[in-house]
C-alpha cells in the first residue's frame, strides 16, 4: 500500500509540474531519455512514428511549444524561444534527467541547440533534424548577413500578423506541401498549423532570423547527428556537395559533428523516409545514450 500511495504521489507531482510547465508534454517507454521537439506549426505528434519504433528502449518525451497545435500560448515578449529553451532545460531538471538525448526538428533543432549552449553539458547528445545554427544562411547562402536576415525575419514577422485566418490556412498549406511528400501527412500538418497561434509563429520566426548560434557551438560538449535534406531546392541551385558545405561550415566550432545527407526526402524526413532516420537515430543512440 505504501509503494501505491508513493507512486500516486509521484504521479499527481509530475502531473502538477506539467501543468505549471508552458510545454505540453507527452511520456511514453521506459529507459535513457530521449526529448522530442517539433518545427513551426507543429505538435510532439510529428514525432509519434519515431516514438513508436524508440519507446521499448528509451523513455520518450514528445513536446507541443506554447502558441503550437492548440497549445495555449505564451506571454507575447521579443524573446520567446530563449523562454521556451529555458522550460526544456527546466523539464530535464523537474524530471530529473541525466543527460537526456534531445531529438529536434527544423525550429526544433536549433532549440536543442539553444538547450546546450545555455548550459553546456546538460545533454548526452543532439539529433538536428533539417536544421542549424543560423538558418536563414543554410536557405539563402553564407554571405547573408545577421543584419539582413533580422530585416527579413521583420518582415516576415509583419506579413504574418497582417494575416486572415484564410490567408494564413493558404499559406501554410503551400509551405507545407512543399515540405513533405505524402499528401495525408500534409493535411495532418496542415491541421495543425489551423490551431497554431498566429503571433506566436510569426514572432519565433523573426527571432530564427535574428539570432546566430554558430559561434556558440564551440560551448556544445556533446555529440551532435545532423540529418540534413537537399532535394526539394534542386530548382533553386541545391546541389548535395553544396548543401553539404553549409552544413559543415554552419557546425564547423562545434568539436563532435556528424552530418548525413538524404538524397530523397523534403524537409519532414521522419515522414518522408522514417526508415533512413530510425535507423540513423538507432545508431547514434547506441554511442551516445548509455554514457
Amino acid at each position: 500500500m505504501k509503494r501505491i500511495a508513493l507512486a500516486i504521489l509521484l504521479f499527481a507531482a509530475t502531473a502538477a509540474a506539467y501543468a505549471q510547465s508552458p510545454l505540453g508534454v507527452a511520456k511514453a517507454g521506459h529507459g535513457p531519455a530521449v526529448i522530442f521537439i517539433p518545427g513551426l506549426y507543429c505538435s510532439g505528434d510529428v514525432w509519434k512514428e519515431t516514438v513508436d519504433h524508440l519507446k521499448d528502449r528509451y523513455t520518450c518525451y514528445s513536446l507541443t511549444l506554447p502558441g503550437f497545435a492548440g497549445q495555449a500560448p505564451a506571454v507575447m515578449s521579443d524573446s520567446l524561444l530563449t523562454g521556451f529553451a529555458e522550460a526544456i532545460i527546466s523539464l530535464i531538471r523537474t524530471e530529473g534527467l541525466q543527460r537526456p538525448i534531445l531529438v529536434g526538428h527544423s525550429l526544433g533543432g536549433w532549440l536543442a541547440l539553444r538547450v546546450e549552449t545555455r548550459s553546456p553539458g546538460i545533454a548526452g547528445g543532439l539529433v538536428v533534424v533539417s536544421s542549424a545554427p543560423f538558418l536563414p544562411a543554410l536557405s539563402m547562402g553564407d554571405s547573408i548577413t545577421l543584419d539582413s536576415a533580422r530585416a527579413i525575419g521583420a518582415q516576415i514577422k509583419r506579413y504574418m500578423g497582417m494575416q486572415t485566418l484564410a490567408q494564413a490556412a493558404a499559406g501554410s498549406r503551400a509551405a507545407i506541401r512543399f515540405m513533405i511528400r505524402d499528401s495525408v501527412r500534409v493535411a495532418e500538418v496542415a491541421a495543425m498549423a489551423d490551431r497554431s497561434d498566429g503571433k506566436t509563429q510569426g514572432e519565433v520566426m523573426y527571432e530564427l532570423f535574428s539570432t546566430d548560434l554558430r559561434p556558440e557551438m564551440g560551448r556544445v560538449r556533446c555529440p551532435i547527428l545532423v540529418l540534413g535534406d537537399w532535394v526539394s531546392y534542386k530548382g533553386y541551385g541545391a546541389t548535395r556537395e553544396n548543401t553539404l558545405g553549409k552544413y559543415r561550415r554552419q557546425f564547423a566550432l562545434a568539436s563532435s559533428v556528424t552530418i548525413a545527407l538524404n538524397d530523397s526526402s523534403r524537409h519532414f524526413i521522419m515522414y518522408d523516409e522514417p526508415g533512413w532516420l530510425d535507423g540513423q537515430v538507432d545508431a547514434f543512440l547506441r554511442t551516445t545514450a548509455a554514457r
